[in-house]
């Protein structure tokens, strides 16, 4: 976990900016977590750093490619540590699992899209929404 923390405090500082004690402690509540975690799960376990240095840091981390944002199915966002390279998520709407999807076939699309409306896109997410195999397995 140690060197988790640290190779996300070198990416932080590579791309110039500092990494106080308040932004350490949060990567710390993040490294700890298992599976998706709302924002606010990491302020109730932080209470002595702002909300807002929570937020900031998750952002940054996000924008960093170290964590990734969640939309679920009930419209909440949720984090959950990124994986190497670009890739999507499945969401399980009976218990709520993130499962990573890799490759992307939608590239002519955004192209399409990109031509077609004059809109520089500078990136996509998608969310597919289901039932995981053991939610369907329940059901049954």
């Amino acid at each position: 976990m140690d060197s988790l923390i640290e190779g996300w405090v070198e990416e932080i500082e590579s791309s110039s900016r500092k990494v106080s004690p308040a932004t350490r402690a949060v990567l710390e509540a993040v490294a700890v977590r298992d599976g998706h975690f709302r924002a606010e799960e990491i302020v109730d376990v932080i209470p002595s750093i702002g909300r807002a240095t929570v937020y900031r840091t998750l952002r940054l981390m996000v924008k960093l490619g170290l964590l990734c944002r969640v939309l679920l199915a009930d419209g909440s966002m949720e984090y959950i540590l990124s994986r190497q390279g670009h890739h999507h998520h499945l969401v399980c709407i009976e218990c709520g699992s993130v499962a990573d999807i890799f490759g992307c076939d939608v590239t002519d699309l955004i192209e399409r899209v990109s031509r077609e409306s004059s809109y520089q896109v500078v990136g996509h997410r998608i969310e597919i929404y289901g039932r995981c195999q053991t939610c369907r397995t329940d059901r049954a």
